[in-house]
């Protein structure tokens, strides 16, 4: 097992592995990494403040980085789909994850992983199904939930201001990925966006010199950004008279992403609340920078915990 450096040459929200083993066998090929929990990390102290707890999209980013050093890629590996991933238990402080996946080659430089995520004491904490490799030519993206259409631009101030955003959810900068909502219709759907600027804390610490490639805006933080759209959205729908609580990501299905956002570049996020089944949130949706679609999210599976369980006492 190898323990990797500190340091990336690529934005990532954090170093989201501390070791990473490649395993051959007559089986085939097994990637193994370990990442500890700790509350120092970047992005952390933002997400439920007082609470220290892995968020579930960090597992992602820990793939992809796992992947690279691996393989020793010379180019930066993305994450291009998430097939399916099931959240299982919470990864608190102190906690040593190991993730293990069955590694399968799908093309040149691209890998399908399908991965079992626990914690130290044996307890499941995920299941992830993923493909991760190195990006080609930007493929146009399709959605099962009919044809894509870019959102029409808006003008004027948001429906809903980042004042109201802090106050409705229980993470805080540098985790709170939403500045605004242009858009919303309780029960319905959401328009939420994000300014990527170079002043993210997934920049910081990257060497002068590097390629516009290195500062693509990691997907781990988009795909972020769009779950806290989502809880908007539920918690519109809250204020409407309909379920109480905070959203917890339960599951992914289907969720595909192409081409890169750059510094300077505003992603807009539009979720689509398809159902609502004994506390259970199913939505679906995009993510988009201008008129480009750079990720689509076929259902984004969700639950509710009472606030007081990710929220420190004020």
């Amino acid at each position: 097992m190898v323990t990797v450096a500190d340091k990336l040459s690529f934005a990532a929200p954090l170093r989201a592995v501390d070791r990473v083993e490649l395993v051959q066998s007559d089986e085939g090929t097994r990637l193994r990494a370990t990442k500890v929990v700790r509350a120092s990390d970047p992005y952390m102290a933002g997400h439920f403040p007082g609470l220290t707890m892995l968020p579930a999209v960090f597992l992602l980013e820990g793939v992809r980085q796992a992947v690279a050093e691996a393989f020793a890629l010379g180019e930066v590996p993305e994450l291009l789909e998430v097939r399916s991933a099931r959240l299982q238990a919470p990864m608190l402080g102190d906690d040593e994850i190991t993730v293990d996946a069955a590694v399968r080659a799908e093309g040149e430089q691209r890998w399908f992983l399908d991965a079992r995520c626990t914690r130290q004491d044996g307890t499941p904490v995920a299941r992830l199904k993923l493909l991760v490799g190195v990006p080609t030519e930007e493929t146009p993206l399709t959605s099962a939930n009919g044809p894509l259409i870019a959102p029409e631009p808006v003008s004027g101030p948001p429906v809903i201001g980042h004042a109201r955003i802090r106050e409705l959810l229980p993470v805080r900068h540098p985790m709170l990925l939403v500045d605004g909502v242009v858009a919303v219709e309780p029960g319905e759907r959401i328009s939420g966006v994000k300014a990527v600027t170079g002043g993210e804390v997934c920049y910081q610490g990257l060497p002068d010199g590097l390629p516009d490639g290195r500062y693509t805006f990691p997907r781990s933080l988009a795909f972020e950004s769009f779950g806290q759209t989502a809880a908007l959205l539920w918690l519109a729908t809250a204020e409407a008279g309909g379920p109480d609580g905070v959203l917890m990501l339960a599951a992914i299905r289907g969720c595909r992403f192409t081409g890169g956002v750059q510094p300077g570049e505003v992603l807009r996020h539009v979720v689509r609340l398809e159902q609502l089944v004994s506390g259970n949130a199913f939505m679906s949706g995009e993510i988009w920078a201008a008129d480009r679609c750079v990720a689509v999210i076929d259902s984004l599976i969700a639950v509710t915990r009472p606030r007081t369980a990710v929220q420190a006492p004020r």
